[in-house]
């Protein structure tokens, strides 16, 4: 209805604009006599103001158009969450364009697409941030084609009064260099330079070896704009994103040039393989078999229209580079020309603490837990309120800053903790804020409160939400300043019971610093089936993974109990959760003795490997 509205509008408007034009020129006519040259001019006036007024009514139907297309498409805001996006091609054209997304609030842009392509791109990225006006952290430019390019351009030229951004990675030469060689490289550039001061004073041109660090986001350059190289697509950007555990190799439209140059530079580091690539110039004659092979990825992305995946016209070779990635025994690829679509990170394997017993070697167990393969560490602080733990005394923090440094040599992360008691337990809440940010953990699971001051359960979820609404709220402003988001999980007991009510209590609360964790196992022991998910008002932001029997919380190795875990993968799928693979499973490796725990710890990491396998 809104559609037909709007249409109608902008035809009604169009309509009286063009009975005007003539009216107006009529009555100037007969008050002012006018030569035939004049009149021609003034004709030529009214016609280039017809064509204005057109074009601008097209923009405004586009814009509306795209709005409700992008609204049908029911795009899901990933704020806060590691994510990428790959936008398809309105048209089906050629070009390049995805946005990132963080957990620590980053957008970060790579390319954008052909001209046509701005205003899906716009409501798009509205619909990716939650944002009206969405803040672009950083947008890297691969090299100067307009396919990569003119989104930028159109942004930065004329719609900066709807998105906004900081930094601009690009490596361009003057638009000289490619004089008689690639036209397509001199206008784009061109373009760029006549762009507003205020923007081009935002351009950063990365070097080969650069670090460059947006947010929980590291990216690598191997390689830049070559001098020695005339083609623009010898000048594209290849790099590597590290970010929540998952590598990406990006690569522009890279030539055989490129890719061979790179090989041969940091093919022996290592440094090349990713978890995920990017093909290179659409997968049609871009790098080489050989970069591929140093890659090895698990999963490819082809921003890639039909007519180049299925070699339409017959002179591409992308059937060979599809041999090739069927041949590297590639488990999945996202092609564009599918639709846009939500590429989640690979999950982190991470653990808790609570594997050892109150009081163990906070330093040993992180070595112990990164030889054995674990990607992250999951601080149990609910294990350190004993007299005399260096968790309860005044120095805390110089403990955490000590453990996180440690665990930077293991080679392992503290990415989640656990606050002991529940959201009302005021001095350890407090300390476990503060120390979950000086490990560098960004998760705190905190459990609700789940009974009254009288000791009696809380059964009604308006209570349940009210009291621990409450409770949440005067830890956010902490929160936010250090840096950590707060989750509660479902646990045993009244309305706590129920997931469906967790998910309830983070959408009242309605803050950037308040989440939820779904436990398992504790959801089974309700009689809660795991696919309870898709009927919660919000996704998880974190999970508990343990198994049991139905009994009683028995946090096992996943497997060892009755969970249908293939219940819970598909309704992982069906609500595209996107966070880690948080393993709660410990009573098996607390109860064995100190010399079996490796052993059982490995059979765990096997079973949350098998688990992950199934979870992108």
């Amino acid at each position: 209805m809104k559609r037909k509205s709007a249409l109608c509008f902008l035809l009604i408007l169009s309509f009286v604009w063009m009975l005007c034009i003539p009216a107006f020129s009529a009555a100037a006519a007969q008050t002012e006599p006018q030569s035939a040259v004049s009149a021609a001019v003034s004709e030529r006036k009214a016609v280039k103001s017809l064509r204005t007024l057109w074009d601008w009514i097209k923009s405004i139907w586009n814009r509306i158009k795209t709005h409700f297309e992008v609204k049908k498409e029911m795009v899901r805001n990933t704020m806060n969450q590691n994510a990428i996006h790959m936008l398809k091609s309105v048209t089906d054209t050629i070009g390049d364009s995805f946005i990132i997304t963080t957990e620590d609030g980053k957008v970060i842009v790579i390319d954008g697409g052909q001209r046509t392509e701005t205003d899906y791109f716009v409501e798009y990225l509205k619909a990716a941030t939650g944002q009206r006006t969405p803040h672009i952290d950083a947008w890297f430019l691969s090299h100067a084609h307009d396919d990569h390019c003119e989104v930028f351009l159109e942004v930065a030229g004329r719609r900066t009064r709807e998105v906004s951004f900081d930094r601009v990675y690009a490596d361009f030469p003057e638009a000289s260099f490619y004089d008689g060689y690639d036209e397509w490289c001199v206008a784009v550039i061109e373009e760029l330079d006549r762009l507003d001061s205020a923007v081009t004073d935002k351009i950063v041109r990365p070097q080969e070896g650069d670090i460059l660090r947006i947010g929980a986001a590291k990216f690598t350059v191997f390689y830049t704009f070559n001098p020695e190289w005339k083609g623009g697509n010898d000048g594209s950007t290849i790099m590597r994103m590290d970010l929540g555990g998952t590598s990406v190799m990006f690569t522009g439209d890279a030539s055989v040039k490129c890719g061979n140059y790179v090989v041969e530079k940091y093919g022996s580091t290592g440094l090349l393989h990713c978890d995920y690539c990017k093909m290179a110039h659409h997968g049609q004659d871009g790098v080489d078999k050989n970069f591929y092979e140093a890659v090895s990825p698990e999963v490819c992305i082809w921003p890639t229209p039909t007519w180049v995946y299925e070699n339409t016209n017959g002179n591409l070779h992308t059937f060979e580079t599809r041999a090739w990635v069927k041949k590297l025994g590639v488990q999945k690829e996202y092609k564009s020309f599918e639709g846009s679509v939500i590429i989640g990170m690979k999950p982190r394997i991470v653990t808790t603490t609570d594997v050892f017993e109150d009081g163990y070697d906070a330093m040993q167990a992180a070595d112990r837990l990164a030889a054995l393969g674990y990607e992250g560490l999951d601080m149990g602080f609910d294990y350190w309120t004993f007299d005399g733990s260096p968790f309860a005394g005044d120095g805390y923090l110089d403990w955490a800053k000590s453990l996180r440094a440690h665990a930077d040599e293991a080679g392992i992360a503290y990415t989640h903790a656990h606050a002991p008691g529940e959201a009302d337990a005021d001095e350890w809440i407090g300390r476990s804020i503060e120390a979950a940010s000086v490990l560098g953990a960004r998760y705190l699971v905190v459990h609700p409160i789940w009974h009254e001051q009288n000791g009696n359960t809380i059964r009604t979820k308006l209570r349940f939400i009210d009291v621990n609404a409450k409770a949440i709220k005067k830890w956010l402003p902490k929160a936010q300043e250090c840096g950590v988001v707060l989750l509660c999980e479902n646990i045993l007991w009244g309305a706590s019971a129920n997931p469906r009510n967790i998910a309830d209590l983070v959408k009242a609360v309605d803050s950037d610093w308040f989440g939820w964790c779904f436990d398992v196992g504790h959801a089974h022991c309700c009689g809660y089936e795991p696919d309870v998910l898709k009927s919660c008002s919000v996704a998880p932001m974190s999970l508990h993974i343990q198994d049991n029997d139905g009994s009683g919380d028995g946090h096992l190795i996943p497997g060892d109990g009755t969970i249908d875990w293939k219940l819970f993968l598909a309704a992982l799928h069906d609500i595209g959760y996107l966070g880690d693979c948080v393993l709660e499973a410990h009573h098996q490796s607390l109860d064995a003795p100190d010399a079996e725990r490796d052993a059982i710890l490995a059979r765990l990491l096997d079973a949350a490997e098998d688990l992950r396998a199934e979870m992108r």
